[in-house]
């Protein structure tokens, strides 16, 4: 039965427990404990987003002229987006874990991923002459970086609007993909402008050395604005027992319940529901990063010109991210789990659509299904993100959605390296593509995660969350570690 816990006065809250133990912490405003409206929070991680995306999405339009400017092989820079991708996910679980303990503010985290990718990611890369150098620069801490301002932007929005957090879910993940698209044009706009279809060294170096500063101090500045809410707030214009009344709220928090209690890690692996949105994660990222990695290569190869290329590749960029608000919009009247598996499927199809509009030298209709193709592709980062927090709750939701994003790393694997090998039948060296395998490979993962998603990952009923609490609890006792929860 529901009950109230009023705390005393002087700190100007009360406590709301509902029947399941959950805790609400209600009274105090965002502007009381922020100094500002926390709209405001909501904006910075959105720039913060913008900029740390670019490490990722402007690769597609890079790599090229760094594998000419050194002569180095296909197959091992694919493999360095495979490798980046890798650091970028793991580092969010540990990341994680220390802003929840209280060891790395959510401020601190972003300033000092932002100094890690604009800094020493971008000045190792843009110096790089061997191929290592890219992998220490680019790929480690490349992806540390860029993961540590991942980790903070996302979570920051269940935090601050857990009663309607879909839409600004996917607002502010969309900035990690278009907030590229005016480097991805101006990175076209001189290549096209010298003759070929990449940049001279110089002008590579300078275009990684100028995003690395731009990035770093748009970082610095809009991370001061970030902070956590104390664990458990609740908005308090909005009744946590009664929300159905209230009509600005109730139709997110239908279609996608609160979570029962904040579960931990540990809590949260007990689930089944944890394993499959892991799986489905890998697996759709497995298809929408090969748009990133590849649209752009397989545009030049097939000599559809230099604005089919650059249109094909920004416009996917672009509307990857313009798409995401909409997802989350949708998701407050479907669902997450509907509005993934709908994404996902659309996206098979158009992808094959733009593998055939490029064999078939349509250049105009290669940039349209790239363009619808993006707009399909990045569903599941804003969704997953928001789905975690919908059922596992706010309080823990840095590490718990870090383990989740983690899957990333086997995703980009089958994005990168191993759909080179796919396409090209070598793990290293140069070699001749046969894009019809890669773009089905791609395909097919896509398909396998709206299985995945839509039959696996619904919301952990009432009796699982009750054995997860249990089977935690006799872990705990027996000092059993976390990642035994996994299998």
């Amino acid at each position: 039965m529901a009950q109230t816990t009023p705390r005393t006065t002087q700190l100007g809250y009360q406590e709301i427990v509902n029947d399941t133990g959950r805790v609400f912490r209600v009274g105090e405003t965002d502007k009381q404990l922020l100094g500002y409206p926390r709209w405001v929070v909501i904006m910075a991680a959105w720039v913060v987003m913008c900029l740390s995306g670019l490490v990722e999405y402007t690769w597609g339009a890079l790599n090229g002229s760094l594998a000419s400017a050194h002569h180095w092989g296909t197959a091992p820079v694919f493999w360095l987006f495979s490798f980046f991708v890798a650091f970028e996910s793991v580092v969010q679980i540990g990341s994680g874990f220390l802003r929840n303990n209280g060891y790395l503010p959510v401020r601190w985290a972003v300033i000092v991923g932002g100094v890690i990718c604009g800094i020493l990611a971008y000045g190792i890369t843009a110096y790089s002459t061997s191929i290592w150098e890219a992998y220490l620069g680019y790929a480690v801490f490349g992806g540390i970086g860029s993961g540590m301002c991942y980790s903070s932007a996302i979570n920051i929005v269940a935090k601050w609007y857990p009663d309607k957090k879909g839409w600004r879910t996917g607002f502010v993940n969309g900035g990690w993909a278009y907030g590229s698209v005016p480097f991805i044009l101006a990175i076209g706009g001189f290549a096209s402008a010298g003759g070929g279809s990449s940049l001279s060294s110089t002008a590579t170096r300078n275009f990684i050395l100028a995003q690395g500063v731009i990035m770093t101090v748009g970082i610095f500045l809009t991370g001061l604005l970030m902070k956590d809410p104390p664990k458990n707030w609740w908005p308090s214009d909005v009744n946590p027992l009664e929300w159905t009344k209230n009509k600005r709220t109730a139709r997110d928090l239908h279609s996608n319940p609160p979570a029962f209690s904040h579960y931990t890690l540990r809590q949260m692996w007990y689930t089944p529901q944890a394993k499959w949105l892991g799986v489905q994660y890998a697996l759709y990222i497995g298809c929408s990063l090969f748009g990133v990695a590849y649209y752009y290569e397989f545009a030049q190869q097939m000599q559809l010109g230099a604005v089919a290329a650059v249109g094909g590749a920004a416009g996917f960029a672009l509307a990857d991210g313009a798409a995401r608000p909409f997802y989350g919009l949708l998701s407050e009247y479907i669902g997450r789990r509907r509005t993934m598996a709908y994404a996902y499927s659309g996206n098979v199809v158009f992808q094959l659509l733009t593998l055939w509009a490029g064999l078939a030298h349509q250049p105009v209709l290669f940039a349209i299904c790239a363009v619808i193709s993006g707009g399909l592709a990045g569903a599941n980062f804003p969704m997953t993100a928001a789905a975690v927090a919908d059922y596992y709750g706010e309080n823990n939701n840095a590490v718990n959605y870090g383990s989740i994003y983690a899957w990333k790393t086997l995703g980009g694997s089958f994005a990168g390296g191993l759909a080179a090998l796919v396409m090209t039948g070598t793990l290293y060296g140069n070699a001749q593509f046969h894009w019809e395998r890669g773009f089905f490979f791609g395909a097919t993962l896509g398909a396998l995660g709206a299985l995945v998603v839509y039959f696996k990952c619904k919301p952990p009923t009432r009796e699982q969350w009750q054995t997860a609490l249990a089977k935690a609890e006799a872990a705990e006792a027996r000092n059993v570690p976390i990642g035994s929860a996994v299998v």
